[in-house]
């Protein structure tokens, strides 16, 4: 009976009115009164996280992010989301990631989308730090790379180059992108496992590991940016469970998950007998690391074995197809470095495969088209936010209140003209060549810099190295453009 004297229409009415007051006040605090006000950047995404959201989805954020630089110029942060900054000038990179006090990560980083916590998603520095101290020891410095692992990367490489040969002198035509990212997948497998899974030998995307990592950056990229979904709806009940790999599914990064739960849980068996593997992989390095004394965690064995695949292989393969894009489509630039090569192997400077300490000392054009081509395109766009502490910062001339997410990004920093020159949007490897390349390294964000730098940088860095030069040297390609516009994929022929 009282349900029935109830008027509905008031009572929408008053919701209506709430949600758009609320709308309205939050638009007016944001814009006028919030910390950041003075700070310049588009309204809509100085008011709301969801735009930022919908433009990553819709995988407009370079054009975007370009478009600001334009409008807003690089003198100064510009306010990219409600509690974000961009600084986009490359002197802002050592005052944001080498501070210490910046050590703390942005729950930015929290979807947990790419399974559990691992050295790349620890956010506070205190457990980041002792992490950190366990897993960076020896392995990842490049004189060790080169004793211990360029011979297993020599036999992909060997591998690599006679599938591609023989598929050219077959006649058959195969998209190179897609087949260096094979490589790139089976270098990571061998380093992390001690053996390749395949994906070079039998032509395939094995167990769809690329094609699901590809499919899930979409929706990892809009968790991020919308912090009602990262923060809350992503923690509902079911939610987690539809959205995050599961081992069960034996396929994509679930099928990685599962296959490191069953490798480390082999190898302790193994161990626990007294048998050790003939050479230590990064597997082993991982359960013989100690954080504060202790072995890891179950848990962190299993999700840092992951991340050495998760990070390094589809990143690397965008890296190798960016460079070889750049190579064949740049006048000139391709017949330098093959010139190179040949004058190189001529003088008997280079083996077979080429080593990567050969790559550096005898083929600076070569190695310049390698960092002009990460410079240009980084396989990392995101943005990469630090928290500023309590107390507030300084950082590149403007006072920072605490407690706001501060960042930097690839491809703004690294085509600064006041750095590169008047023409930053350019290939050209002979920048790196006239002596300024230590300075120019300072601008270069493809791996992050300071405390929490990728561990991985100089295994991708040699892979780049030695794949580029026996490609380009061995491997006949073209560049095949579609009628839709724009270049396609690079084509063995």
């Amino acid at each position: 009976m009282l349900l029935s004297n109830i008027h509905v229409y008031p009572i929408l009415n008053f919701l209506v009115l709430t949600i758009v007051t609320s709308i309205a006040y939050r638009i007016f605090y944001n814009l006028y009164l919030h910390p950041l006000a003075k700070f310049r950047g588009p309204w809509y995404s100085s008011c709301f996280s969801l735009p930022l959201a919908i433009i990553s989805a819709k995988r407009w954020e370079h054009q975007w992010v370009d478009d600001l630089i334009k409008k807003y110029g690089r003198d100064a942060p510009i306010r990219v989301a409600p509690e974000m900054l961009l600084f986009p000038r490359p002197s802002s990179l050592k005052e944001i990631y080498w501070d210490r006090s910046l050590n703390e990560k942005s729950t930015f980083y929290g979807t947990g989308l790419f399974g559990p916590p691992n050295l790349f998603s620890t956010l506070p520095s205190v457990e980041h730090t002792p992490m950190r101290k366990a897993l960076g020891a020896a392995p990842w410095a490049i004189g060790d790379l080169r004793k211990d692992w360029e011979k297993s990367m020599d036999d992909q490489i060997l591998l690599f180059t006679k599938v591609m040969t023989e598929k050219a002198n077959a006649g058959e035509t195969v998209d190179l992108s897609d087949k260096v990212a094979e490589f790139a997948a089976d270098i990571m497998t061998v380093f992390s496992f001690g053996q390749a899974w395949g994906f070079v030998k039998n032509s395939r995307d094995e167990r769809g590991l690329l094609h699901h990592w590809r499919e899930s950056l979409d929706l990892v990229g809009f968790a991020a940016r919308f912090t009602l979904f990262r923060k809350h709806i992503i923690n509902l009940p079911g939610i987690a469970s539809w959205l995050l790999p599961e081992p069960s599914s034996k396929l994509g990064v679930g099928y990685l998950i599962y296959e490191a739960d069953r490798a480390i849980t082999q190898r302790e068996y193994e161990t626990s007998q007294g048998v050790y593997p003939e050479k230590p992989d990064f597997l082993q390095h991982f359960l013989d690391a100690r954080m504060n004394d202790k072995p890891l965690t179950p848990l962190q064995k299993r999700s840092n074995v992951t991340l050495l695949i998760q990070a390094g292989a589809d990143t690397t393969a965008t890296a190798l197809g960016s460079i070889l894009r750049s190579l064949a489509t740049t006048p000139g630039c391709y017949a330098k470095a093959l010139a190179q090569i040949r004058d190189a192997e001529e003088k008997g400077l280079l083996s077979t495969p080429v080593q990567d300490a050969e790559v550096r000392a005898h083929l600076p054009y070569l190695v310049g088209a390698v960092k002009e081509g990460m410079r240009l395109n980084p396989s990392v766009t995101n943005w990469l936010p630090r928290i500023v502490p309590p107390e507030g910062k300084m950082i590149d001339g403007f006072f920072v209140p605490g407690g706001i997410d501060v960042t930097s990004q690839a491809t703004v920093v690294q085509r600064d003209p006041i750095l590169f020159g008047p023409d930053p949007d350019a290939f050209r490897p002979e920048r790196w060549m006239n002596g300024k390349d230590i300075e120019l390294e300072h601008a270069m964000f493809n791996f992050g810099v300071g405390p929490r730098v990728c561990l991985g940088k100089e295994i991708a860095m040699m892979e780049t190295y030695k794949l580029i030069s026996e490609v380009s040297s061995s491997i006949p390609f073209a560049l095949r453009t579609f009628k839709f516009g724009g270049l396609g994929g690079y084509l063995v022929e």
